[in-house]
């Protein structure tokens, strides 16, 4: 790479593309969490200079001048809203849902949809391309800060289990958030189910590319759930080329969401329980090698299960869940270490100038002083990078084992520990993973390189 700060997906995203840039700057003030609009707007946006994309993409007026007039017609007969539930407001929810889909204008509905399907063509590089210029518009929402985890931690937190973990013991510092890892070699991308998704079979194996988990995106929603991307990488990829849209496949992506909660059919309510932990958390996502499959949803603890148990899984299936469980591992640990960690973090930026001014500012308590210094910083763009982990492999390598066994890998584990008044509240205490007998050699690990 001809620049370090390449490494990080939300830099070398926008490196030389400068309709990126401008797709962020456009929809930064948008909310797409509770307006859908805003999304497919996100999604026109792009498509606008690839001429090509736009052949099948929108339906003709007589066609959306039918939908509007039966999605009014059921809008007015079929107003669903319960502010207040209750029991009787629920039956009647229930009625009138049944009403309408024996009703005539919902056949209508069906039929205009049958007629429609497949006028509208899906094309993999357009939507991989808005969902990652979504996700970097959320992180630029949020103040731009990457959290890098350094090498060995990610080995220590790779040896932390992670099944009694509740959405109330994580605390995002910031609603979305980009943890950087390096290249992992051993959660890759699988090439030729990524070429068969984009239709170019041999294209990316032909130049040699492999592609490895480098980070993740997340961010916090609602209802009690974290949405999650993550981003690959071929470290040989030269970032500073300039490659037109619908040929351009350096920045692979995988997006899913991990619910604490559970949906209530039959009140139409989310329901979450705060005592539920990870191992019952709910993994959701599309199939990432066939976009036109509807979604999928499993608990954790069950997709764990079956990664090691590849014969009870068709093979694409269980390389997703293998990917899954993987990098939820290193996420969901890194969170928790967030939480936990006080003094293991070293602040910089992907700008030098901003760095220093960062640096001053730390030690600057002057209120005038310190507001000069923050107005530079609103002039420069940069994001601000959290390194964390670097202290505790000294720690980690002072501690001694001494019993006669070979080199392994003692797992760790995240404990709740109450304090406070009454003992009401709780903290998470990292009850860190171990090598024992470390003076006979080290035990096998996964490969980490660090690009």
């Amino acid at each position: 790479m001809n620049n370090k700060y390449d490494t990080y997906f939300p830099e070398r995203f926008v490196k030389n593309r400068s309709f990126a840039t401008k797709a962020i700057k456009t929809f930064i003030n948008r909310d797409f969490d509770n307006y859908a609009d805003a999304y497919h707007e996100l999604r026109a946006f792009i498509r606008q200079p690839v001429s090509e994309w736009h052949v099948g993409a929108y339906l003709s007026d007589e066609l959306l001048d039918e939908r509007d007039l039966i999605r009014e017609e059921l809008d007015s007969k079929y107003s669903f809203i319960l502010e207040t539930p209750t029991e009787e407001s629920r039956k009647e929810f229930r009625r009138q849902n049944e009403e309408m889909i024996s009703s005539e204008v919902w056949q209508r509905w069906q039929n205009w949809l049958k007629k429609t399907k497949g006028l509208i063509k899906n094309y993999p590089r357009l939507e991989e391309e808005t969902e990652a210029t979504k996700s970097i518009i959320e992180f630029n929402k949020s103040g731009r800060n990457i959290f890098s985890l350094a090498p060995f931690l990610i080995q220590l937190l790779n040896h932390t289990d992670i099944s009694n973990i509740r959405f109330d013991d994580i605390k995002m510092p910031y609603n979305s958030i980009y943890l950087h890892f390096g290249a992992l070699t051993d959660i890759e991308y699988p090439i030729d189910l990524f070429e068969h998704k984009h239709g170019i079979e041999y294209k990316l194996q032909d130049e040699d590319t492999n592609y490895y988990l480098d980070g993740a995106f997340v961010s916090i929603l609602q209802s009690h759930s974290l949405n999650i991307r993550l981003t690959f990488i071929d470290p040989k990829i030269d970032f500073s080329k300039k490659i037109p849209i619908t040929k351009d496949f350096r920045y692979p992506t995988i997006d899913f969401t991990l619910d604490f909660g559970k949906w209530d059919s039959e009140t139409s309510e989310f329901n979450y329980d705060k005592d539920v932990t990870f191992n019952n958390a709910t993994v959701c996502f599309y199939d990432i090698w066939d976009s036109n499959t509807n979604p999928g949803e499993i608990e954790y603890e069950k997709m764990h299960l079956l990664t090691k148990q590849p014969e009870k899984c068709n093979h694409g299936e269980w390389q997703e869940y293998v990917i899954f469980d993987k990098a939820l591992m290193i996420i969901v640990n890194a969170l928790c270490y967030l939480n936990f960690v006080k003094d293991d973090i070293e602040i910089s930026t992907t700008d030098q100038q901003a760095t220093q001014l960062e640096v001053e500012l730390s030690k600057t308590k002057k209120h005038q002083q310190r507001n000069k210094i923050i107005e530079k910083l609103k002039r420069i763009s940069y994001s601000k990078i959290h390194l964390f982990g670097r202290k505790i492999e000294n720690e980690f390598k002072s501690a001694n084992s001494g019993i006669e066994v070979e080199p392994h890998w003692r797992r760790g584990h995240w404990r709740n520990q109450p304090f406070g008044i009454g003992l009401t509240s709780s903290k998470l205490i990292w009850i860190k993973p171990t090598i024992v007998r470390k003076d006979k050699g080290e035990p096998k690990i996964g490969h980490i390189y660090e690009v």
